[in-house]
C-alpha cells in the first residue's frame, strides 16, 4: 500500500474535479490516514443538502479514514480517477461509497462503473435515491434506505451482481424525511460500524482488485 505517494491524492482531485466542474465542490479530509481505505461521500443537489455527509466525514477523518465529499455530478470523473490511480497502485483498500438523495444514484452507477474495471467496491450505502438504479459485478455489499415515492425508488441486482444486496423501508421506524435520513446518528453508528470493521488494518480480508 502506498501511503506516502498518495498522501495528499484525493485532496489534490478533489481540487482538480471542482475547478474542473463549476458547482461541484469537494472537500476532502486532509489527514495522514492511520487506516486503509477510501470513503466517497456523494452529495445530492446543490451542495446546501445532504449535509449528513459532510459530518460524516469528518468523523471518519477522526477515526483515520481518508475520505472526500463530492458533489454526485462528478462521479464519472471520479470513476476515471480511481481507475487510473489503480494502474499505479495508488489505491486504498476497501472503497466504500456512500450517497444522499441524486448522490446515492450516483453511488452504484460509480461502483458498478468501477467493479466493470476491476476495481472491487467492498461497502455501498444509498440514502433515499430519488428513482430506480441497478448494481451490477464486482460490490460486495449494498444498501439503499429509501423513502417510497410514487416513482419508484429501489435498488435492484443486475444480471452480474452476486454480493449482498438490501433495500430498507425506513417508513417502518417514523420520524425519517428526504432531508434529514442523511443526519440519523443512529444510521452513521450502524454504517461507522461496518466501516470501522471493514477498515481495520489487521483485517486480512480486503478485497483487491481482480487481475485481468
Amino acid at each position: 500500500m502506498i501511503r506516502s505517494a498518495r498522501a495528499g491524492t484525493l485532496v489534490f482531485m478533489a481540487i482538480l474535479l471542482s475547478a474542473l466542474s463549476g458547482p461541484a465542490q469537494a472537500d476532502c479530509a486532509r489527514i495522514k490516514p492511520t487506516r486503509p481505505g477510501e470513503v466517497y461521500l456523494l452529495r445530492g443537489l446543490a451542495n446546501i443538502f445532504s449535509l449528513g455527509l459532510d459530518e460524516m466525514g469528518k468523523d471518519l477523518a477522526k477515526a483515520g479514514i481518508e475520505n472526500c465529499v463530492f458533489n454526485h455530478s462528478v462521479w464519472e470523473s471520479l470513476a476515471d480517477d480511481i481507475k487510473e490511480r489503480s494502474y499505479k497502485g495508488e489505491v486504498s483498500y476497501p472503497v466504500i461509497i456512500i450517497g444522499h438523495s441524486l448522490g446515492a444514484g450516483a453511488a452504484p452507477r460509480l461502483a458498478t462503473r468501477l467493479g466493470k474495471q476491476g476495481i472491487p467496491v467492498t461497502y455501498v450505502v444509498m440514502f433515499d435515491p430519488v428513482e430506480p438504479t441497478v448494481v451490477g459485478a464486482n460490490v460486495l455489499e449494498i444498501i439503499n434506505y429509501y423513502l417510497p415515492k410514487r416513482k419508484d425508488n429501489k435498488l435492484y441486482p443486475g444480471q452480474t451482481f452476486d454480493g449482498i444486496l438490501e433495500n430498507v423501508n425506513m417508513t417502518q421506524y417514523g420520524g425519517f424525511t428526504h432531508l434529514n435520513i442523511d443526519k440519523n446518528k443512529q444510521l452513521h453508528r450502524l454504517i461507522y460500524e461496518k466501516i470501522a470493521l471493514m477498515t481495520d488494518p489487521a483485517a486480512s480480508s480486503a478485497q483487491k482488485p481482480v487481475k485481468k
